[in-house]
């Protein structure tokens, strides 16, 4: 059965620590072991810290199936952002490598990581 979990933060550093606290919690719900779980969180910390000046508020989606997660960190003003700083190439990166599947829309980033086995 899927579930849906939506997490909707003020932009401002202090609340990456929601975030990971969040997302640790949701990527745990379904198997995940405790490398997976931190790979994911640091993924999403990342793509919330990617967009963070960009706007006031943040939604972050979080879709659980059986043997997956999907997460979209949604911004109205991310397709304002452009990749031309250091930083943001790194960002991306990482998430590219930590998760299965890293597109860079319009108004969202979404992740997506599969369960092993």
């Amino acid at each position: 059965m899927d579930k849906t979990y939506k997490l909707i933060i003020d932009n401002i550093s202090e609340n990456i620590s929601l975030v990971r606290l969040n997302t640790s919690f949701i990527a745990s719900r379904i198997d995940f072991n405790i490398e997976e779980i931190e790979d994911i969180t640091v993924s999403v910390s990342e793509a919330v810290n990617y967009q963070l000046n960009i706007s006031k508020k943040t939604e972050i989606e979080f879709l659980i199936t059986n043997d997956e997660i999907q997460i979209d960190v949604i911004n109205e003003n991310l397709y304002k952002k452009e990749i031309n700083e250091s930083s943001d190439k790194f960002a991306k990166m990482i998430l590219e490598t930590l998760m299965d599947k890293v597109v860079f829309g319009e108004n969202k980033i979404h992740l997506s990581k599969k369960l092993k086995g």
